[in-house]
């Protein structure tokens, strides 16, 4: 078939599919995920094999816009009004899923530790987007709802970053780094500092160039240039894309915030259809045959990151000293995971094409799982924390999706 038809088919079936997947009060990334798993190899075959191998270049592109709008949310004068009790959770509920998933996997079920550090670091992500649907649904006001909202912009951030360490020692745990004891030291440092100093020079050359501009298309067409030019350049280094976009936004957004902000609404203004390719071809790649191969390593996985999870961010919010019900709580409206875990999936498909078939099965069927039982704890989260009712509305409908 045509590319350009396939293009054409799979963006109208994954927009269907979101449209209809919200009337049963699901995530349209759900939809997403669901209809490329029907249309993919596992079901219909209508999207091949060699289709989604040849739509490979999306991932890249739509990884680096996810990257640089996530780099974006870093800035730092937001994590000052954010209060110590809240980068205190986000810090350690990060560190409480990535601990518990990594040693659930490796003591427990004795997978490589190499691939036990993957799964911790995809662990860390928190999809947002349902959560904060709940609190609009449900009109939520209180500690909870502050602190939870808070967590939930910086998460995914600490998410890349922990992604970003986890990988390079990955590579040293699985041979891939060759050179002895100083490569094995000096392959990590290069790939994390390397990645965040050309993200960092690359900001500098962007804001540069785009603040000479008058015109918002040609920034536009500017900002998408450098930031996919910066995603290739990543890759031909060696380094972590991931990193590098990210670092690129977090820089830019703390030297030009105003810039920067008309600069991540014009990105957000035209991502959409490559998230729909990106949600579905990565539904296609999920591979229902090996679930039964998968069951013990995807439950461990699934209890683990929520216990995780929970017991981080009871942490974190006690020495952060915040209210009881943050501290009884904010973990289950954690509970959700999507755009940022299925990226680095994909960021792991071609890192370790070994276990590939293995994570993208466990994370694809963990998200699903999830985007389902998700939105159902956030509401008892807020319910319990009796934060049901007279939220302001203008204020949550300006926080990320």
């Amino acid at each position: 078939m045509n590319m350009v038809l396939y293009l054409g088919l799979i963006l109208l079936a994954g927009f269907t599919a979101g449209k209809l997947i919200n009337y049963v009060k699901l995530p349209a990334v759900t939809g997403y995920l669901v209809i490329g798993l029907l249309l993919g190899p596992s079901l219909l075959g209508l999207v091949t094999s060699e289709t989604i191998t040849a739509l490979t270049p999306i991932n890249t592109v739509a990884l680096s816009i996810i990257a640089f709008t996530i780099g974006g949310e870093f800035s730092f004068s937001q994590l000052k009004k954010c209060g110590k009790s809240a980068i205190l959770i986000a810090i350690f509920e990060v560190l409480g899923a990535f601990a518990f998933v990594t040693a659930t996997l490796y003591f427990l079920l004795g997978v490589e530790l190499y691939l036990a550090l993957i799964f911790g670091a995809i662990s860390c992500a928190t999809a947002p987007a349902a959560t904060i649907l709940v609190l609009r649904q449900y009109k939520a006001r209180g500690p909870l709802t502050d602190n939870l909202l808070a967590v939930v912009a910086i998460d995914d951030a600490l998410c890349l970053i922990a992604f970003g360490i986890a990988m390079a020692f990955a590579k040293v745990l699985s041979g891939k780094v060759s050179g002895g004891l100083a490569a094995m030291i000096v392959s990590p440092l290069w790939e994390l500092l390397g990645s965040l100093l050309l993200g960092a020079v690359t900001a500098v050359v962007l804001l540069l160039i785009t603040t000479r501009l008058k015109e918002l298309p040609d920034r536009l067409v500017v900002v998408l240039g450098v930031l996919f030019a910066l995603a290739g350049t990543a890759e031909l280094l060696q380094l972590s894309s991931l990193l590098a976009c990210m670092a690129m936004g977090c820089v830019a957004v703390n030297i030009l915030p105003g810039e920067t902000d008309r600069l991540f609404s014009m990105v957000k203004s035209v991502d959409t259809p490559i998230y729909v390719l990106f949600f579905v071809l990565a539904g296609a790649n999920l591979q229902l045959g090996l679930l039964a191969k998968v069951g013990a390593i995807g439950v461990a996985y699934m209890i683990s990151r929520v216990l995780g999870k929970m017991a981080g961010a009871a942490l974190g919010a006690k020495l952060g000293q915040a209210p009881s019900t943050v501290l009884k709580y904010l973990g289950l409206a954690l509970v959700p995971q999507a755009g940022v875990a299925i990226g680095v999936t994909l960021v792991t498909q071609h890192e370790f094409p070994e276990v590939a078939n293995l994570v993208t099965t466990v994370i694809l069927g963990s998200v699903v799982v999830y985007e389902i039982i998700g939105p159902f704890c956030s509401k008892v989260a807020i319910t319990k924390a009796g934060e049901v009712g007279g939220i302001e509305g203008h204020r949550l409908s300006t926080q990320s999706m």
